[in-house]
């Protein structure tokens, strides 16, 4: 243990300095769903995660019950970062500002991005969108726009919404914003990124967005067959033997399908939209078979009980109607084309899950520290290299990352990449 400038440079404080680090750079973390860390365990652990209850109102006096129906989604452990460290024993002579900055700095950054993007990442499978791909969102009104197309989509708006979006697009926004809102409102604001509200979101510039490039589709697709309630399309007319026809994070429409409005059941008047799951291949006739998110419920879809019993999913309504044979298949954006992205989302769309790993019985240092505010958490253990003399020392993070509910996110879409 050494004293440097009044302060101590123990394990625990090394620790707990990368874990001021890792909070002060992060952005995404801040505005997502974090109920969850009691849940799990360990690296690896899966829990499925109960979503809430949905059930249809009834007019008139007798009563007419609603089923009950659990609906679950998996949700795992399985992210884990790290970075390494060795230093002498003369540099545990510094303080904590100068170690901080010469090892733990760096690091720390790399380790609050790679969350930030998982988080992201994640986003990346929602299938509500808005904006023209391959025109950059600058104004207002572009943010206008996509926040009342969720209000119709009955997502809350009850301060909870944020926008994550790129520098470039954040550039953009920037002389409207200071024109229509007062300085003062966003003069104190601490968090890394925040650039103020726009059109009910909070804003949040970050360089970690993942783009998007659309699969090498071609042809004139359309619906084979008679399709059912489900996650699964068959179609056809597409280009033959085409590998990557189209890529998971694809965004598609079907003529003649369109959204619901969770709460009165009406249609919304807009094209749903549907998320490509996996990579889509053609076979020599232009078949092509697409697995996709959200699954199509057109009011007549149910689900089998324990006792095997048949239930109806009618309150988990969320498209018109069925798409029918030859009906067209609309896919956002152009072939081969990298798109910007950005999401704006509520902040029961996407949890995040960290947990502690488990420390080393052999390890002689060891530290774990924890975040109350935040939930964030880190692991450090270290050994002695008596050879060398220095100090060999590793510090973790370990978490998961889910989209929960869909139908709270959308992606915004920008500018096309060269």
């Amino acid at each position: 243990m050494t004293v440097q400038n009044n302060n101590i440079l123990t394990d625990s404080v090394i620790a707990k300095e990368a874990l001021r680090l890792l909070k002060n750079n992060l952005v995404t973390q801040k505005l997502v769903y974090r109920q969850y860390e009691n849940t799990f365990g360990k690296v690896g652990d899966a829990i499925s995660l109960k979503l809430p209850f949905r059930i249809k109102s009834n007019s008139g006096r007798v009563l007419k019950k609603g089923p009950m129906i659990d609906k679950t989604i998996p949700f795992k452990i399985d992210r884990q970062e790290h970075i390494g460290l060795e230093y002498t024993m003369k540099d545990m002579t510094l303080d904590i500002t100068q170690f901080s900055e010469r090892y733990l700095k760096s690091g720390m950054v790399q380790i609050a991005n790679a969350i930030d993007r998982s988080i992201l990442l994640t986003l990346k499978t929602a299938y509500h969108s808005s904006g023209t791909p391959g025109t950059r969102p600058s104004a207002y009104i572009d943010f206008a726009n996509a926040a009342a197309k969720q209000t119709i989509l009955a997502v809350p708006d009850d301060g909870m919404r944020s926008a994550v979006i790129d520098p470039f697009t954040c550039a953009g926004l920037s002389d409207q914003v200071t024109k229509l809102f007062d300085g003062g409102m966003v003069k104190g604001a601490y968090k890394k990124g925040y650039k103020g509200p726009v059109a009910d979101y909070a804003t949040h510039e970050t360089q970690n967005l993942p783009v998007h490039t659309v699969g090498d589709y071609g042809g004139t697709p359309l619906i084979a067959g008679t399709i059912v309630n489900g996650s699964s399309i068959t179609t056809d007319g597409w280009t033959a033997n085409k590998t990557g026809l189209l890529k998971a994070g694809d965004v598609f429409t079907q003529a003649g399908v369109f959204s619901i409005n969770p709460q009165n059941y009406d249609s919304t008047g807009m094209l749903q939209e549907f998320v490509v799951q996996a990579d889509v291949d053609s076979d020599g006739a232009g078949l092509a078979t697409i697995s996709f998110l959200p699954e199509m419920n057109d009011g007549t879809a149910t689900t089998t009980n324990a006792d095997g019993d048949s239930i109806s999913l009618a309150a988990y309504q969320n498209i018109s109607a069925l798409p029918a044979d030859n009906v067209a298949i609309t896919v956002t954006g152009n072939a081969n084309t990298t798109y910007e992205q950005n999401y704006l989302f509520h902040k029961e769309a996407i949890a995040l899950a960290m947990i502690d790993l488990e420390l080393p019985k052999s390890a002689t240092t060891k530290a774990r520290v924890n975040d109350p505010e935040t939930g964030l958490s880190l692991c450090m253990t270290a050994a002695y290299d008596i050879i060398e003399q220095t100090e060999i020392t590793r510090i973790d993070a370990v978490w998961g990352t889910k989209l929960i509910n869909g139908d709270l996110a959308m992606r915004l879409w920008g500018a096309a990449r060269g």
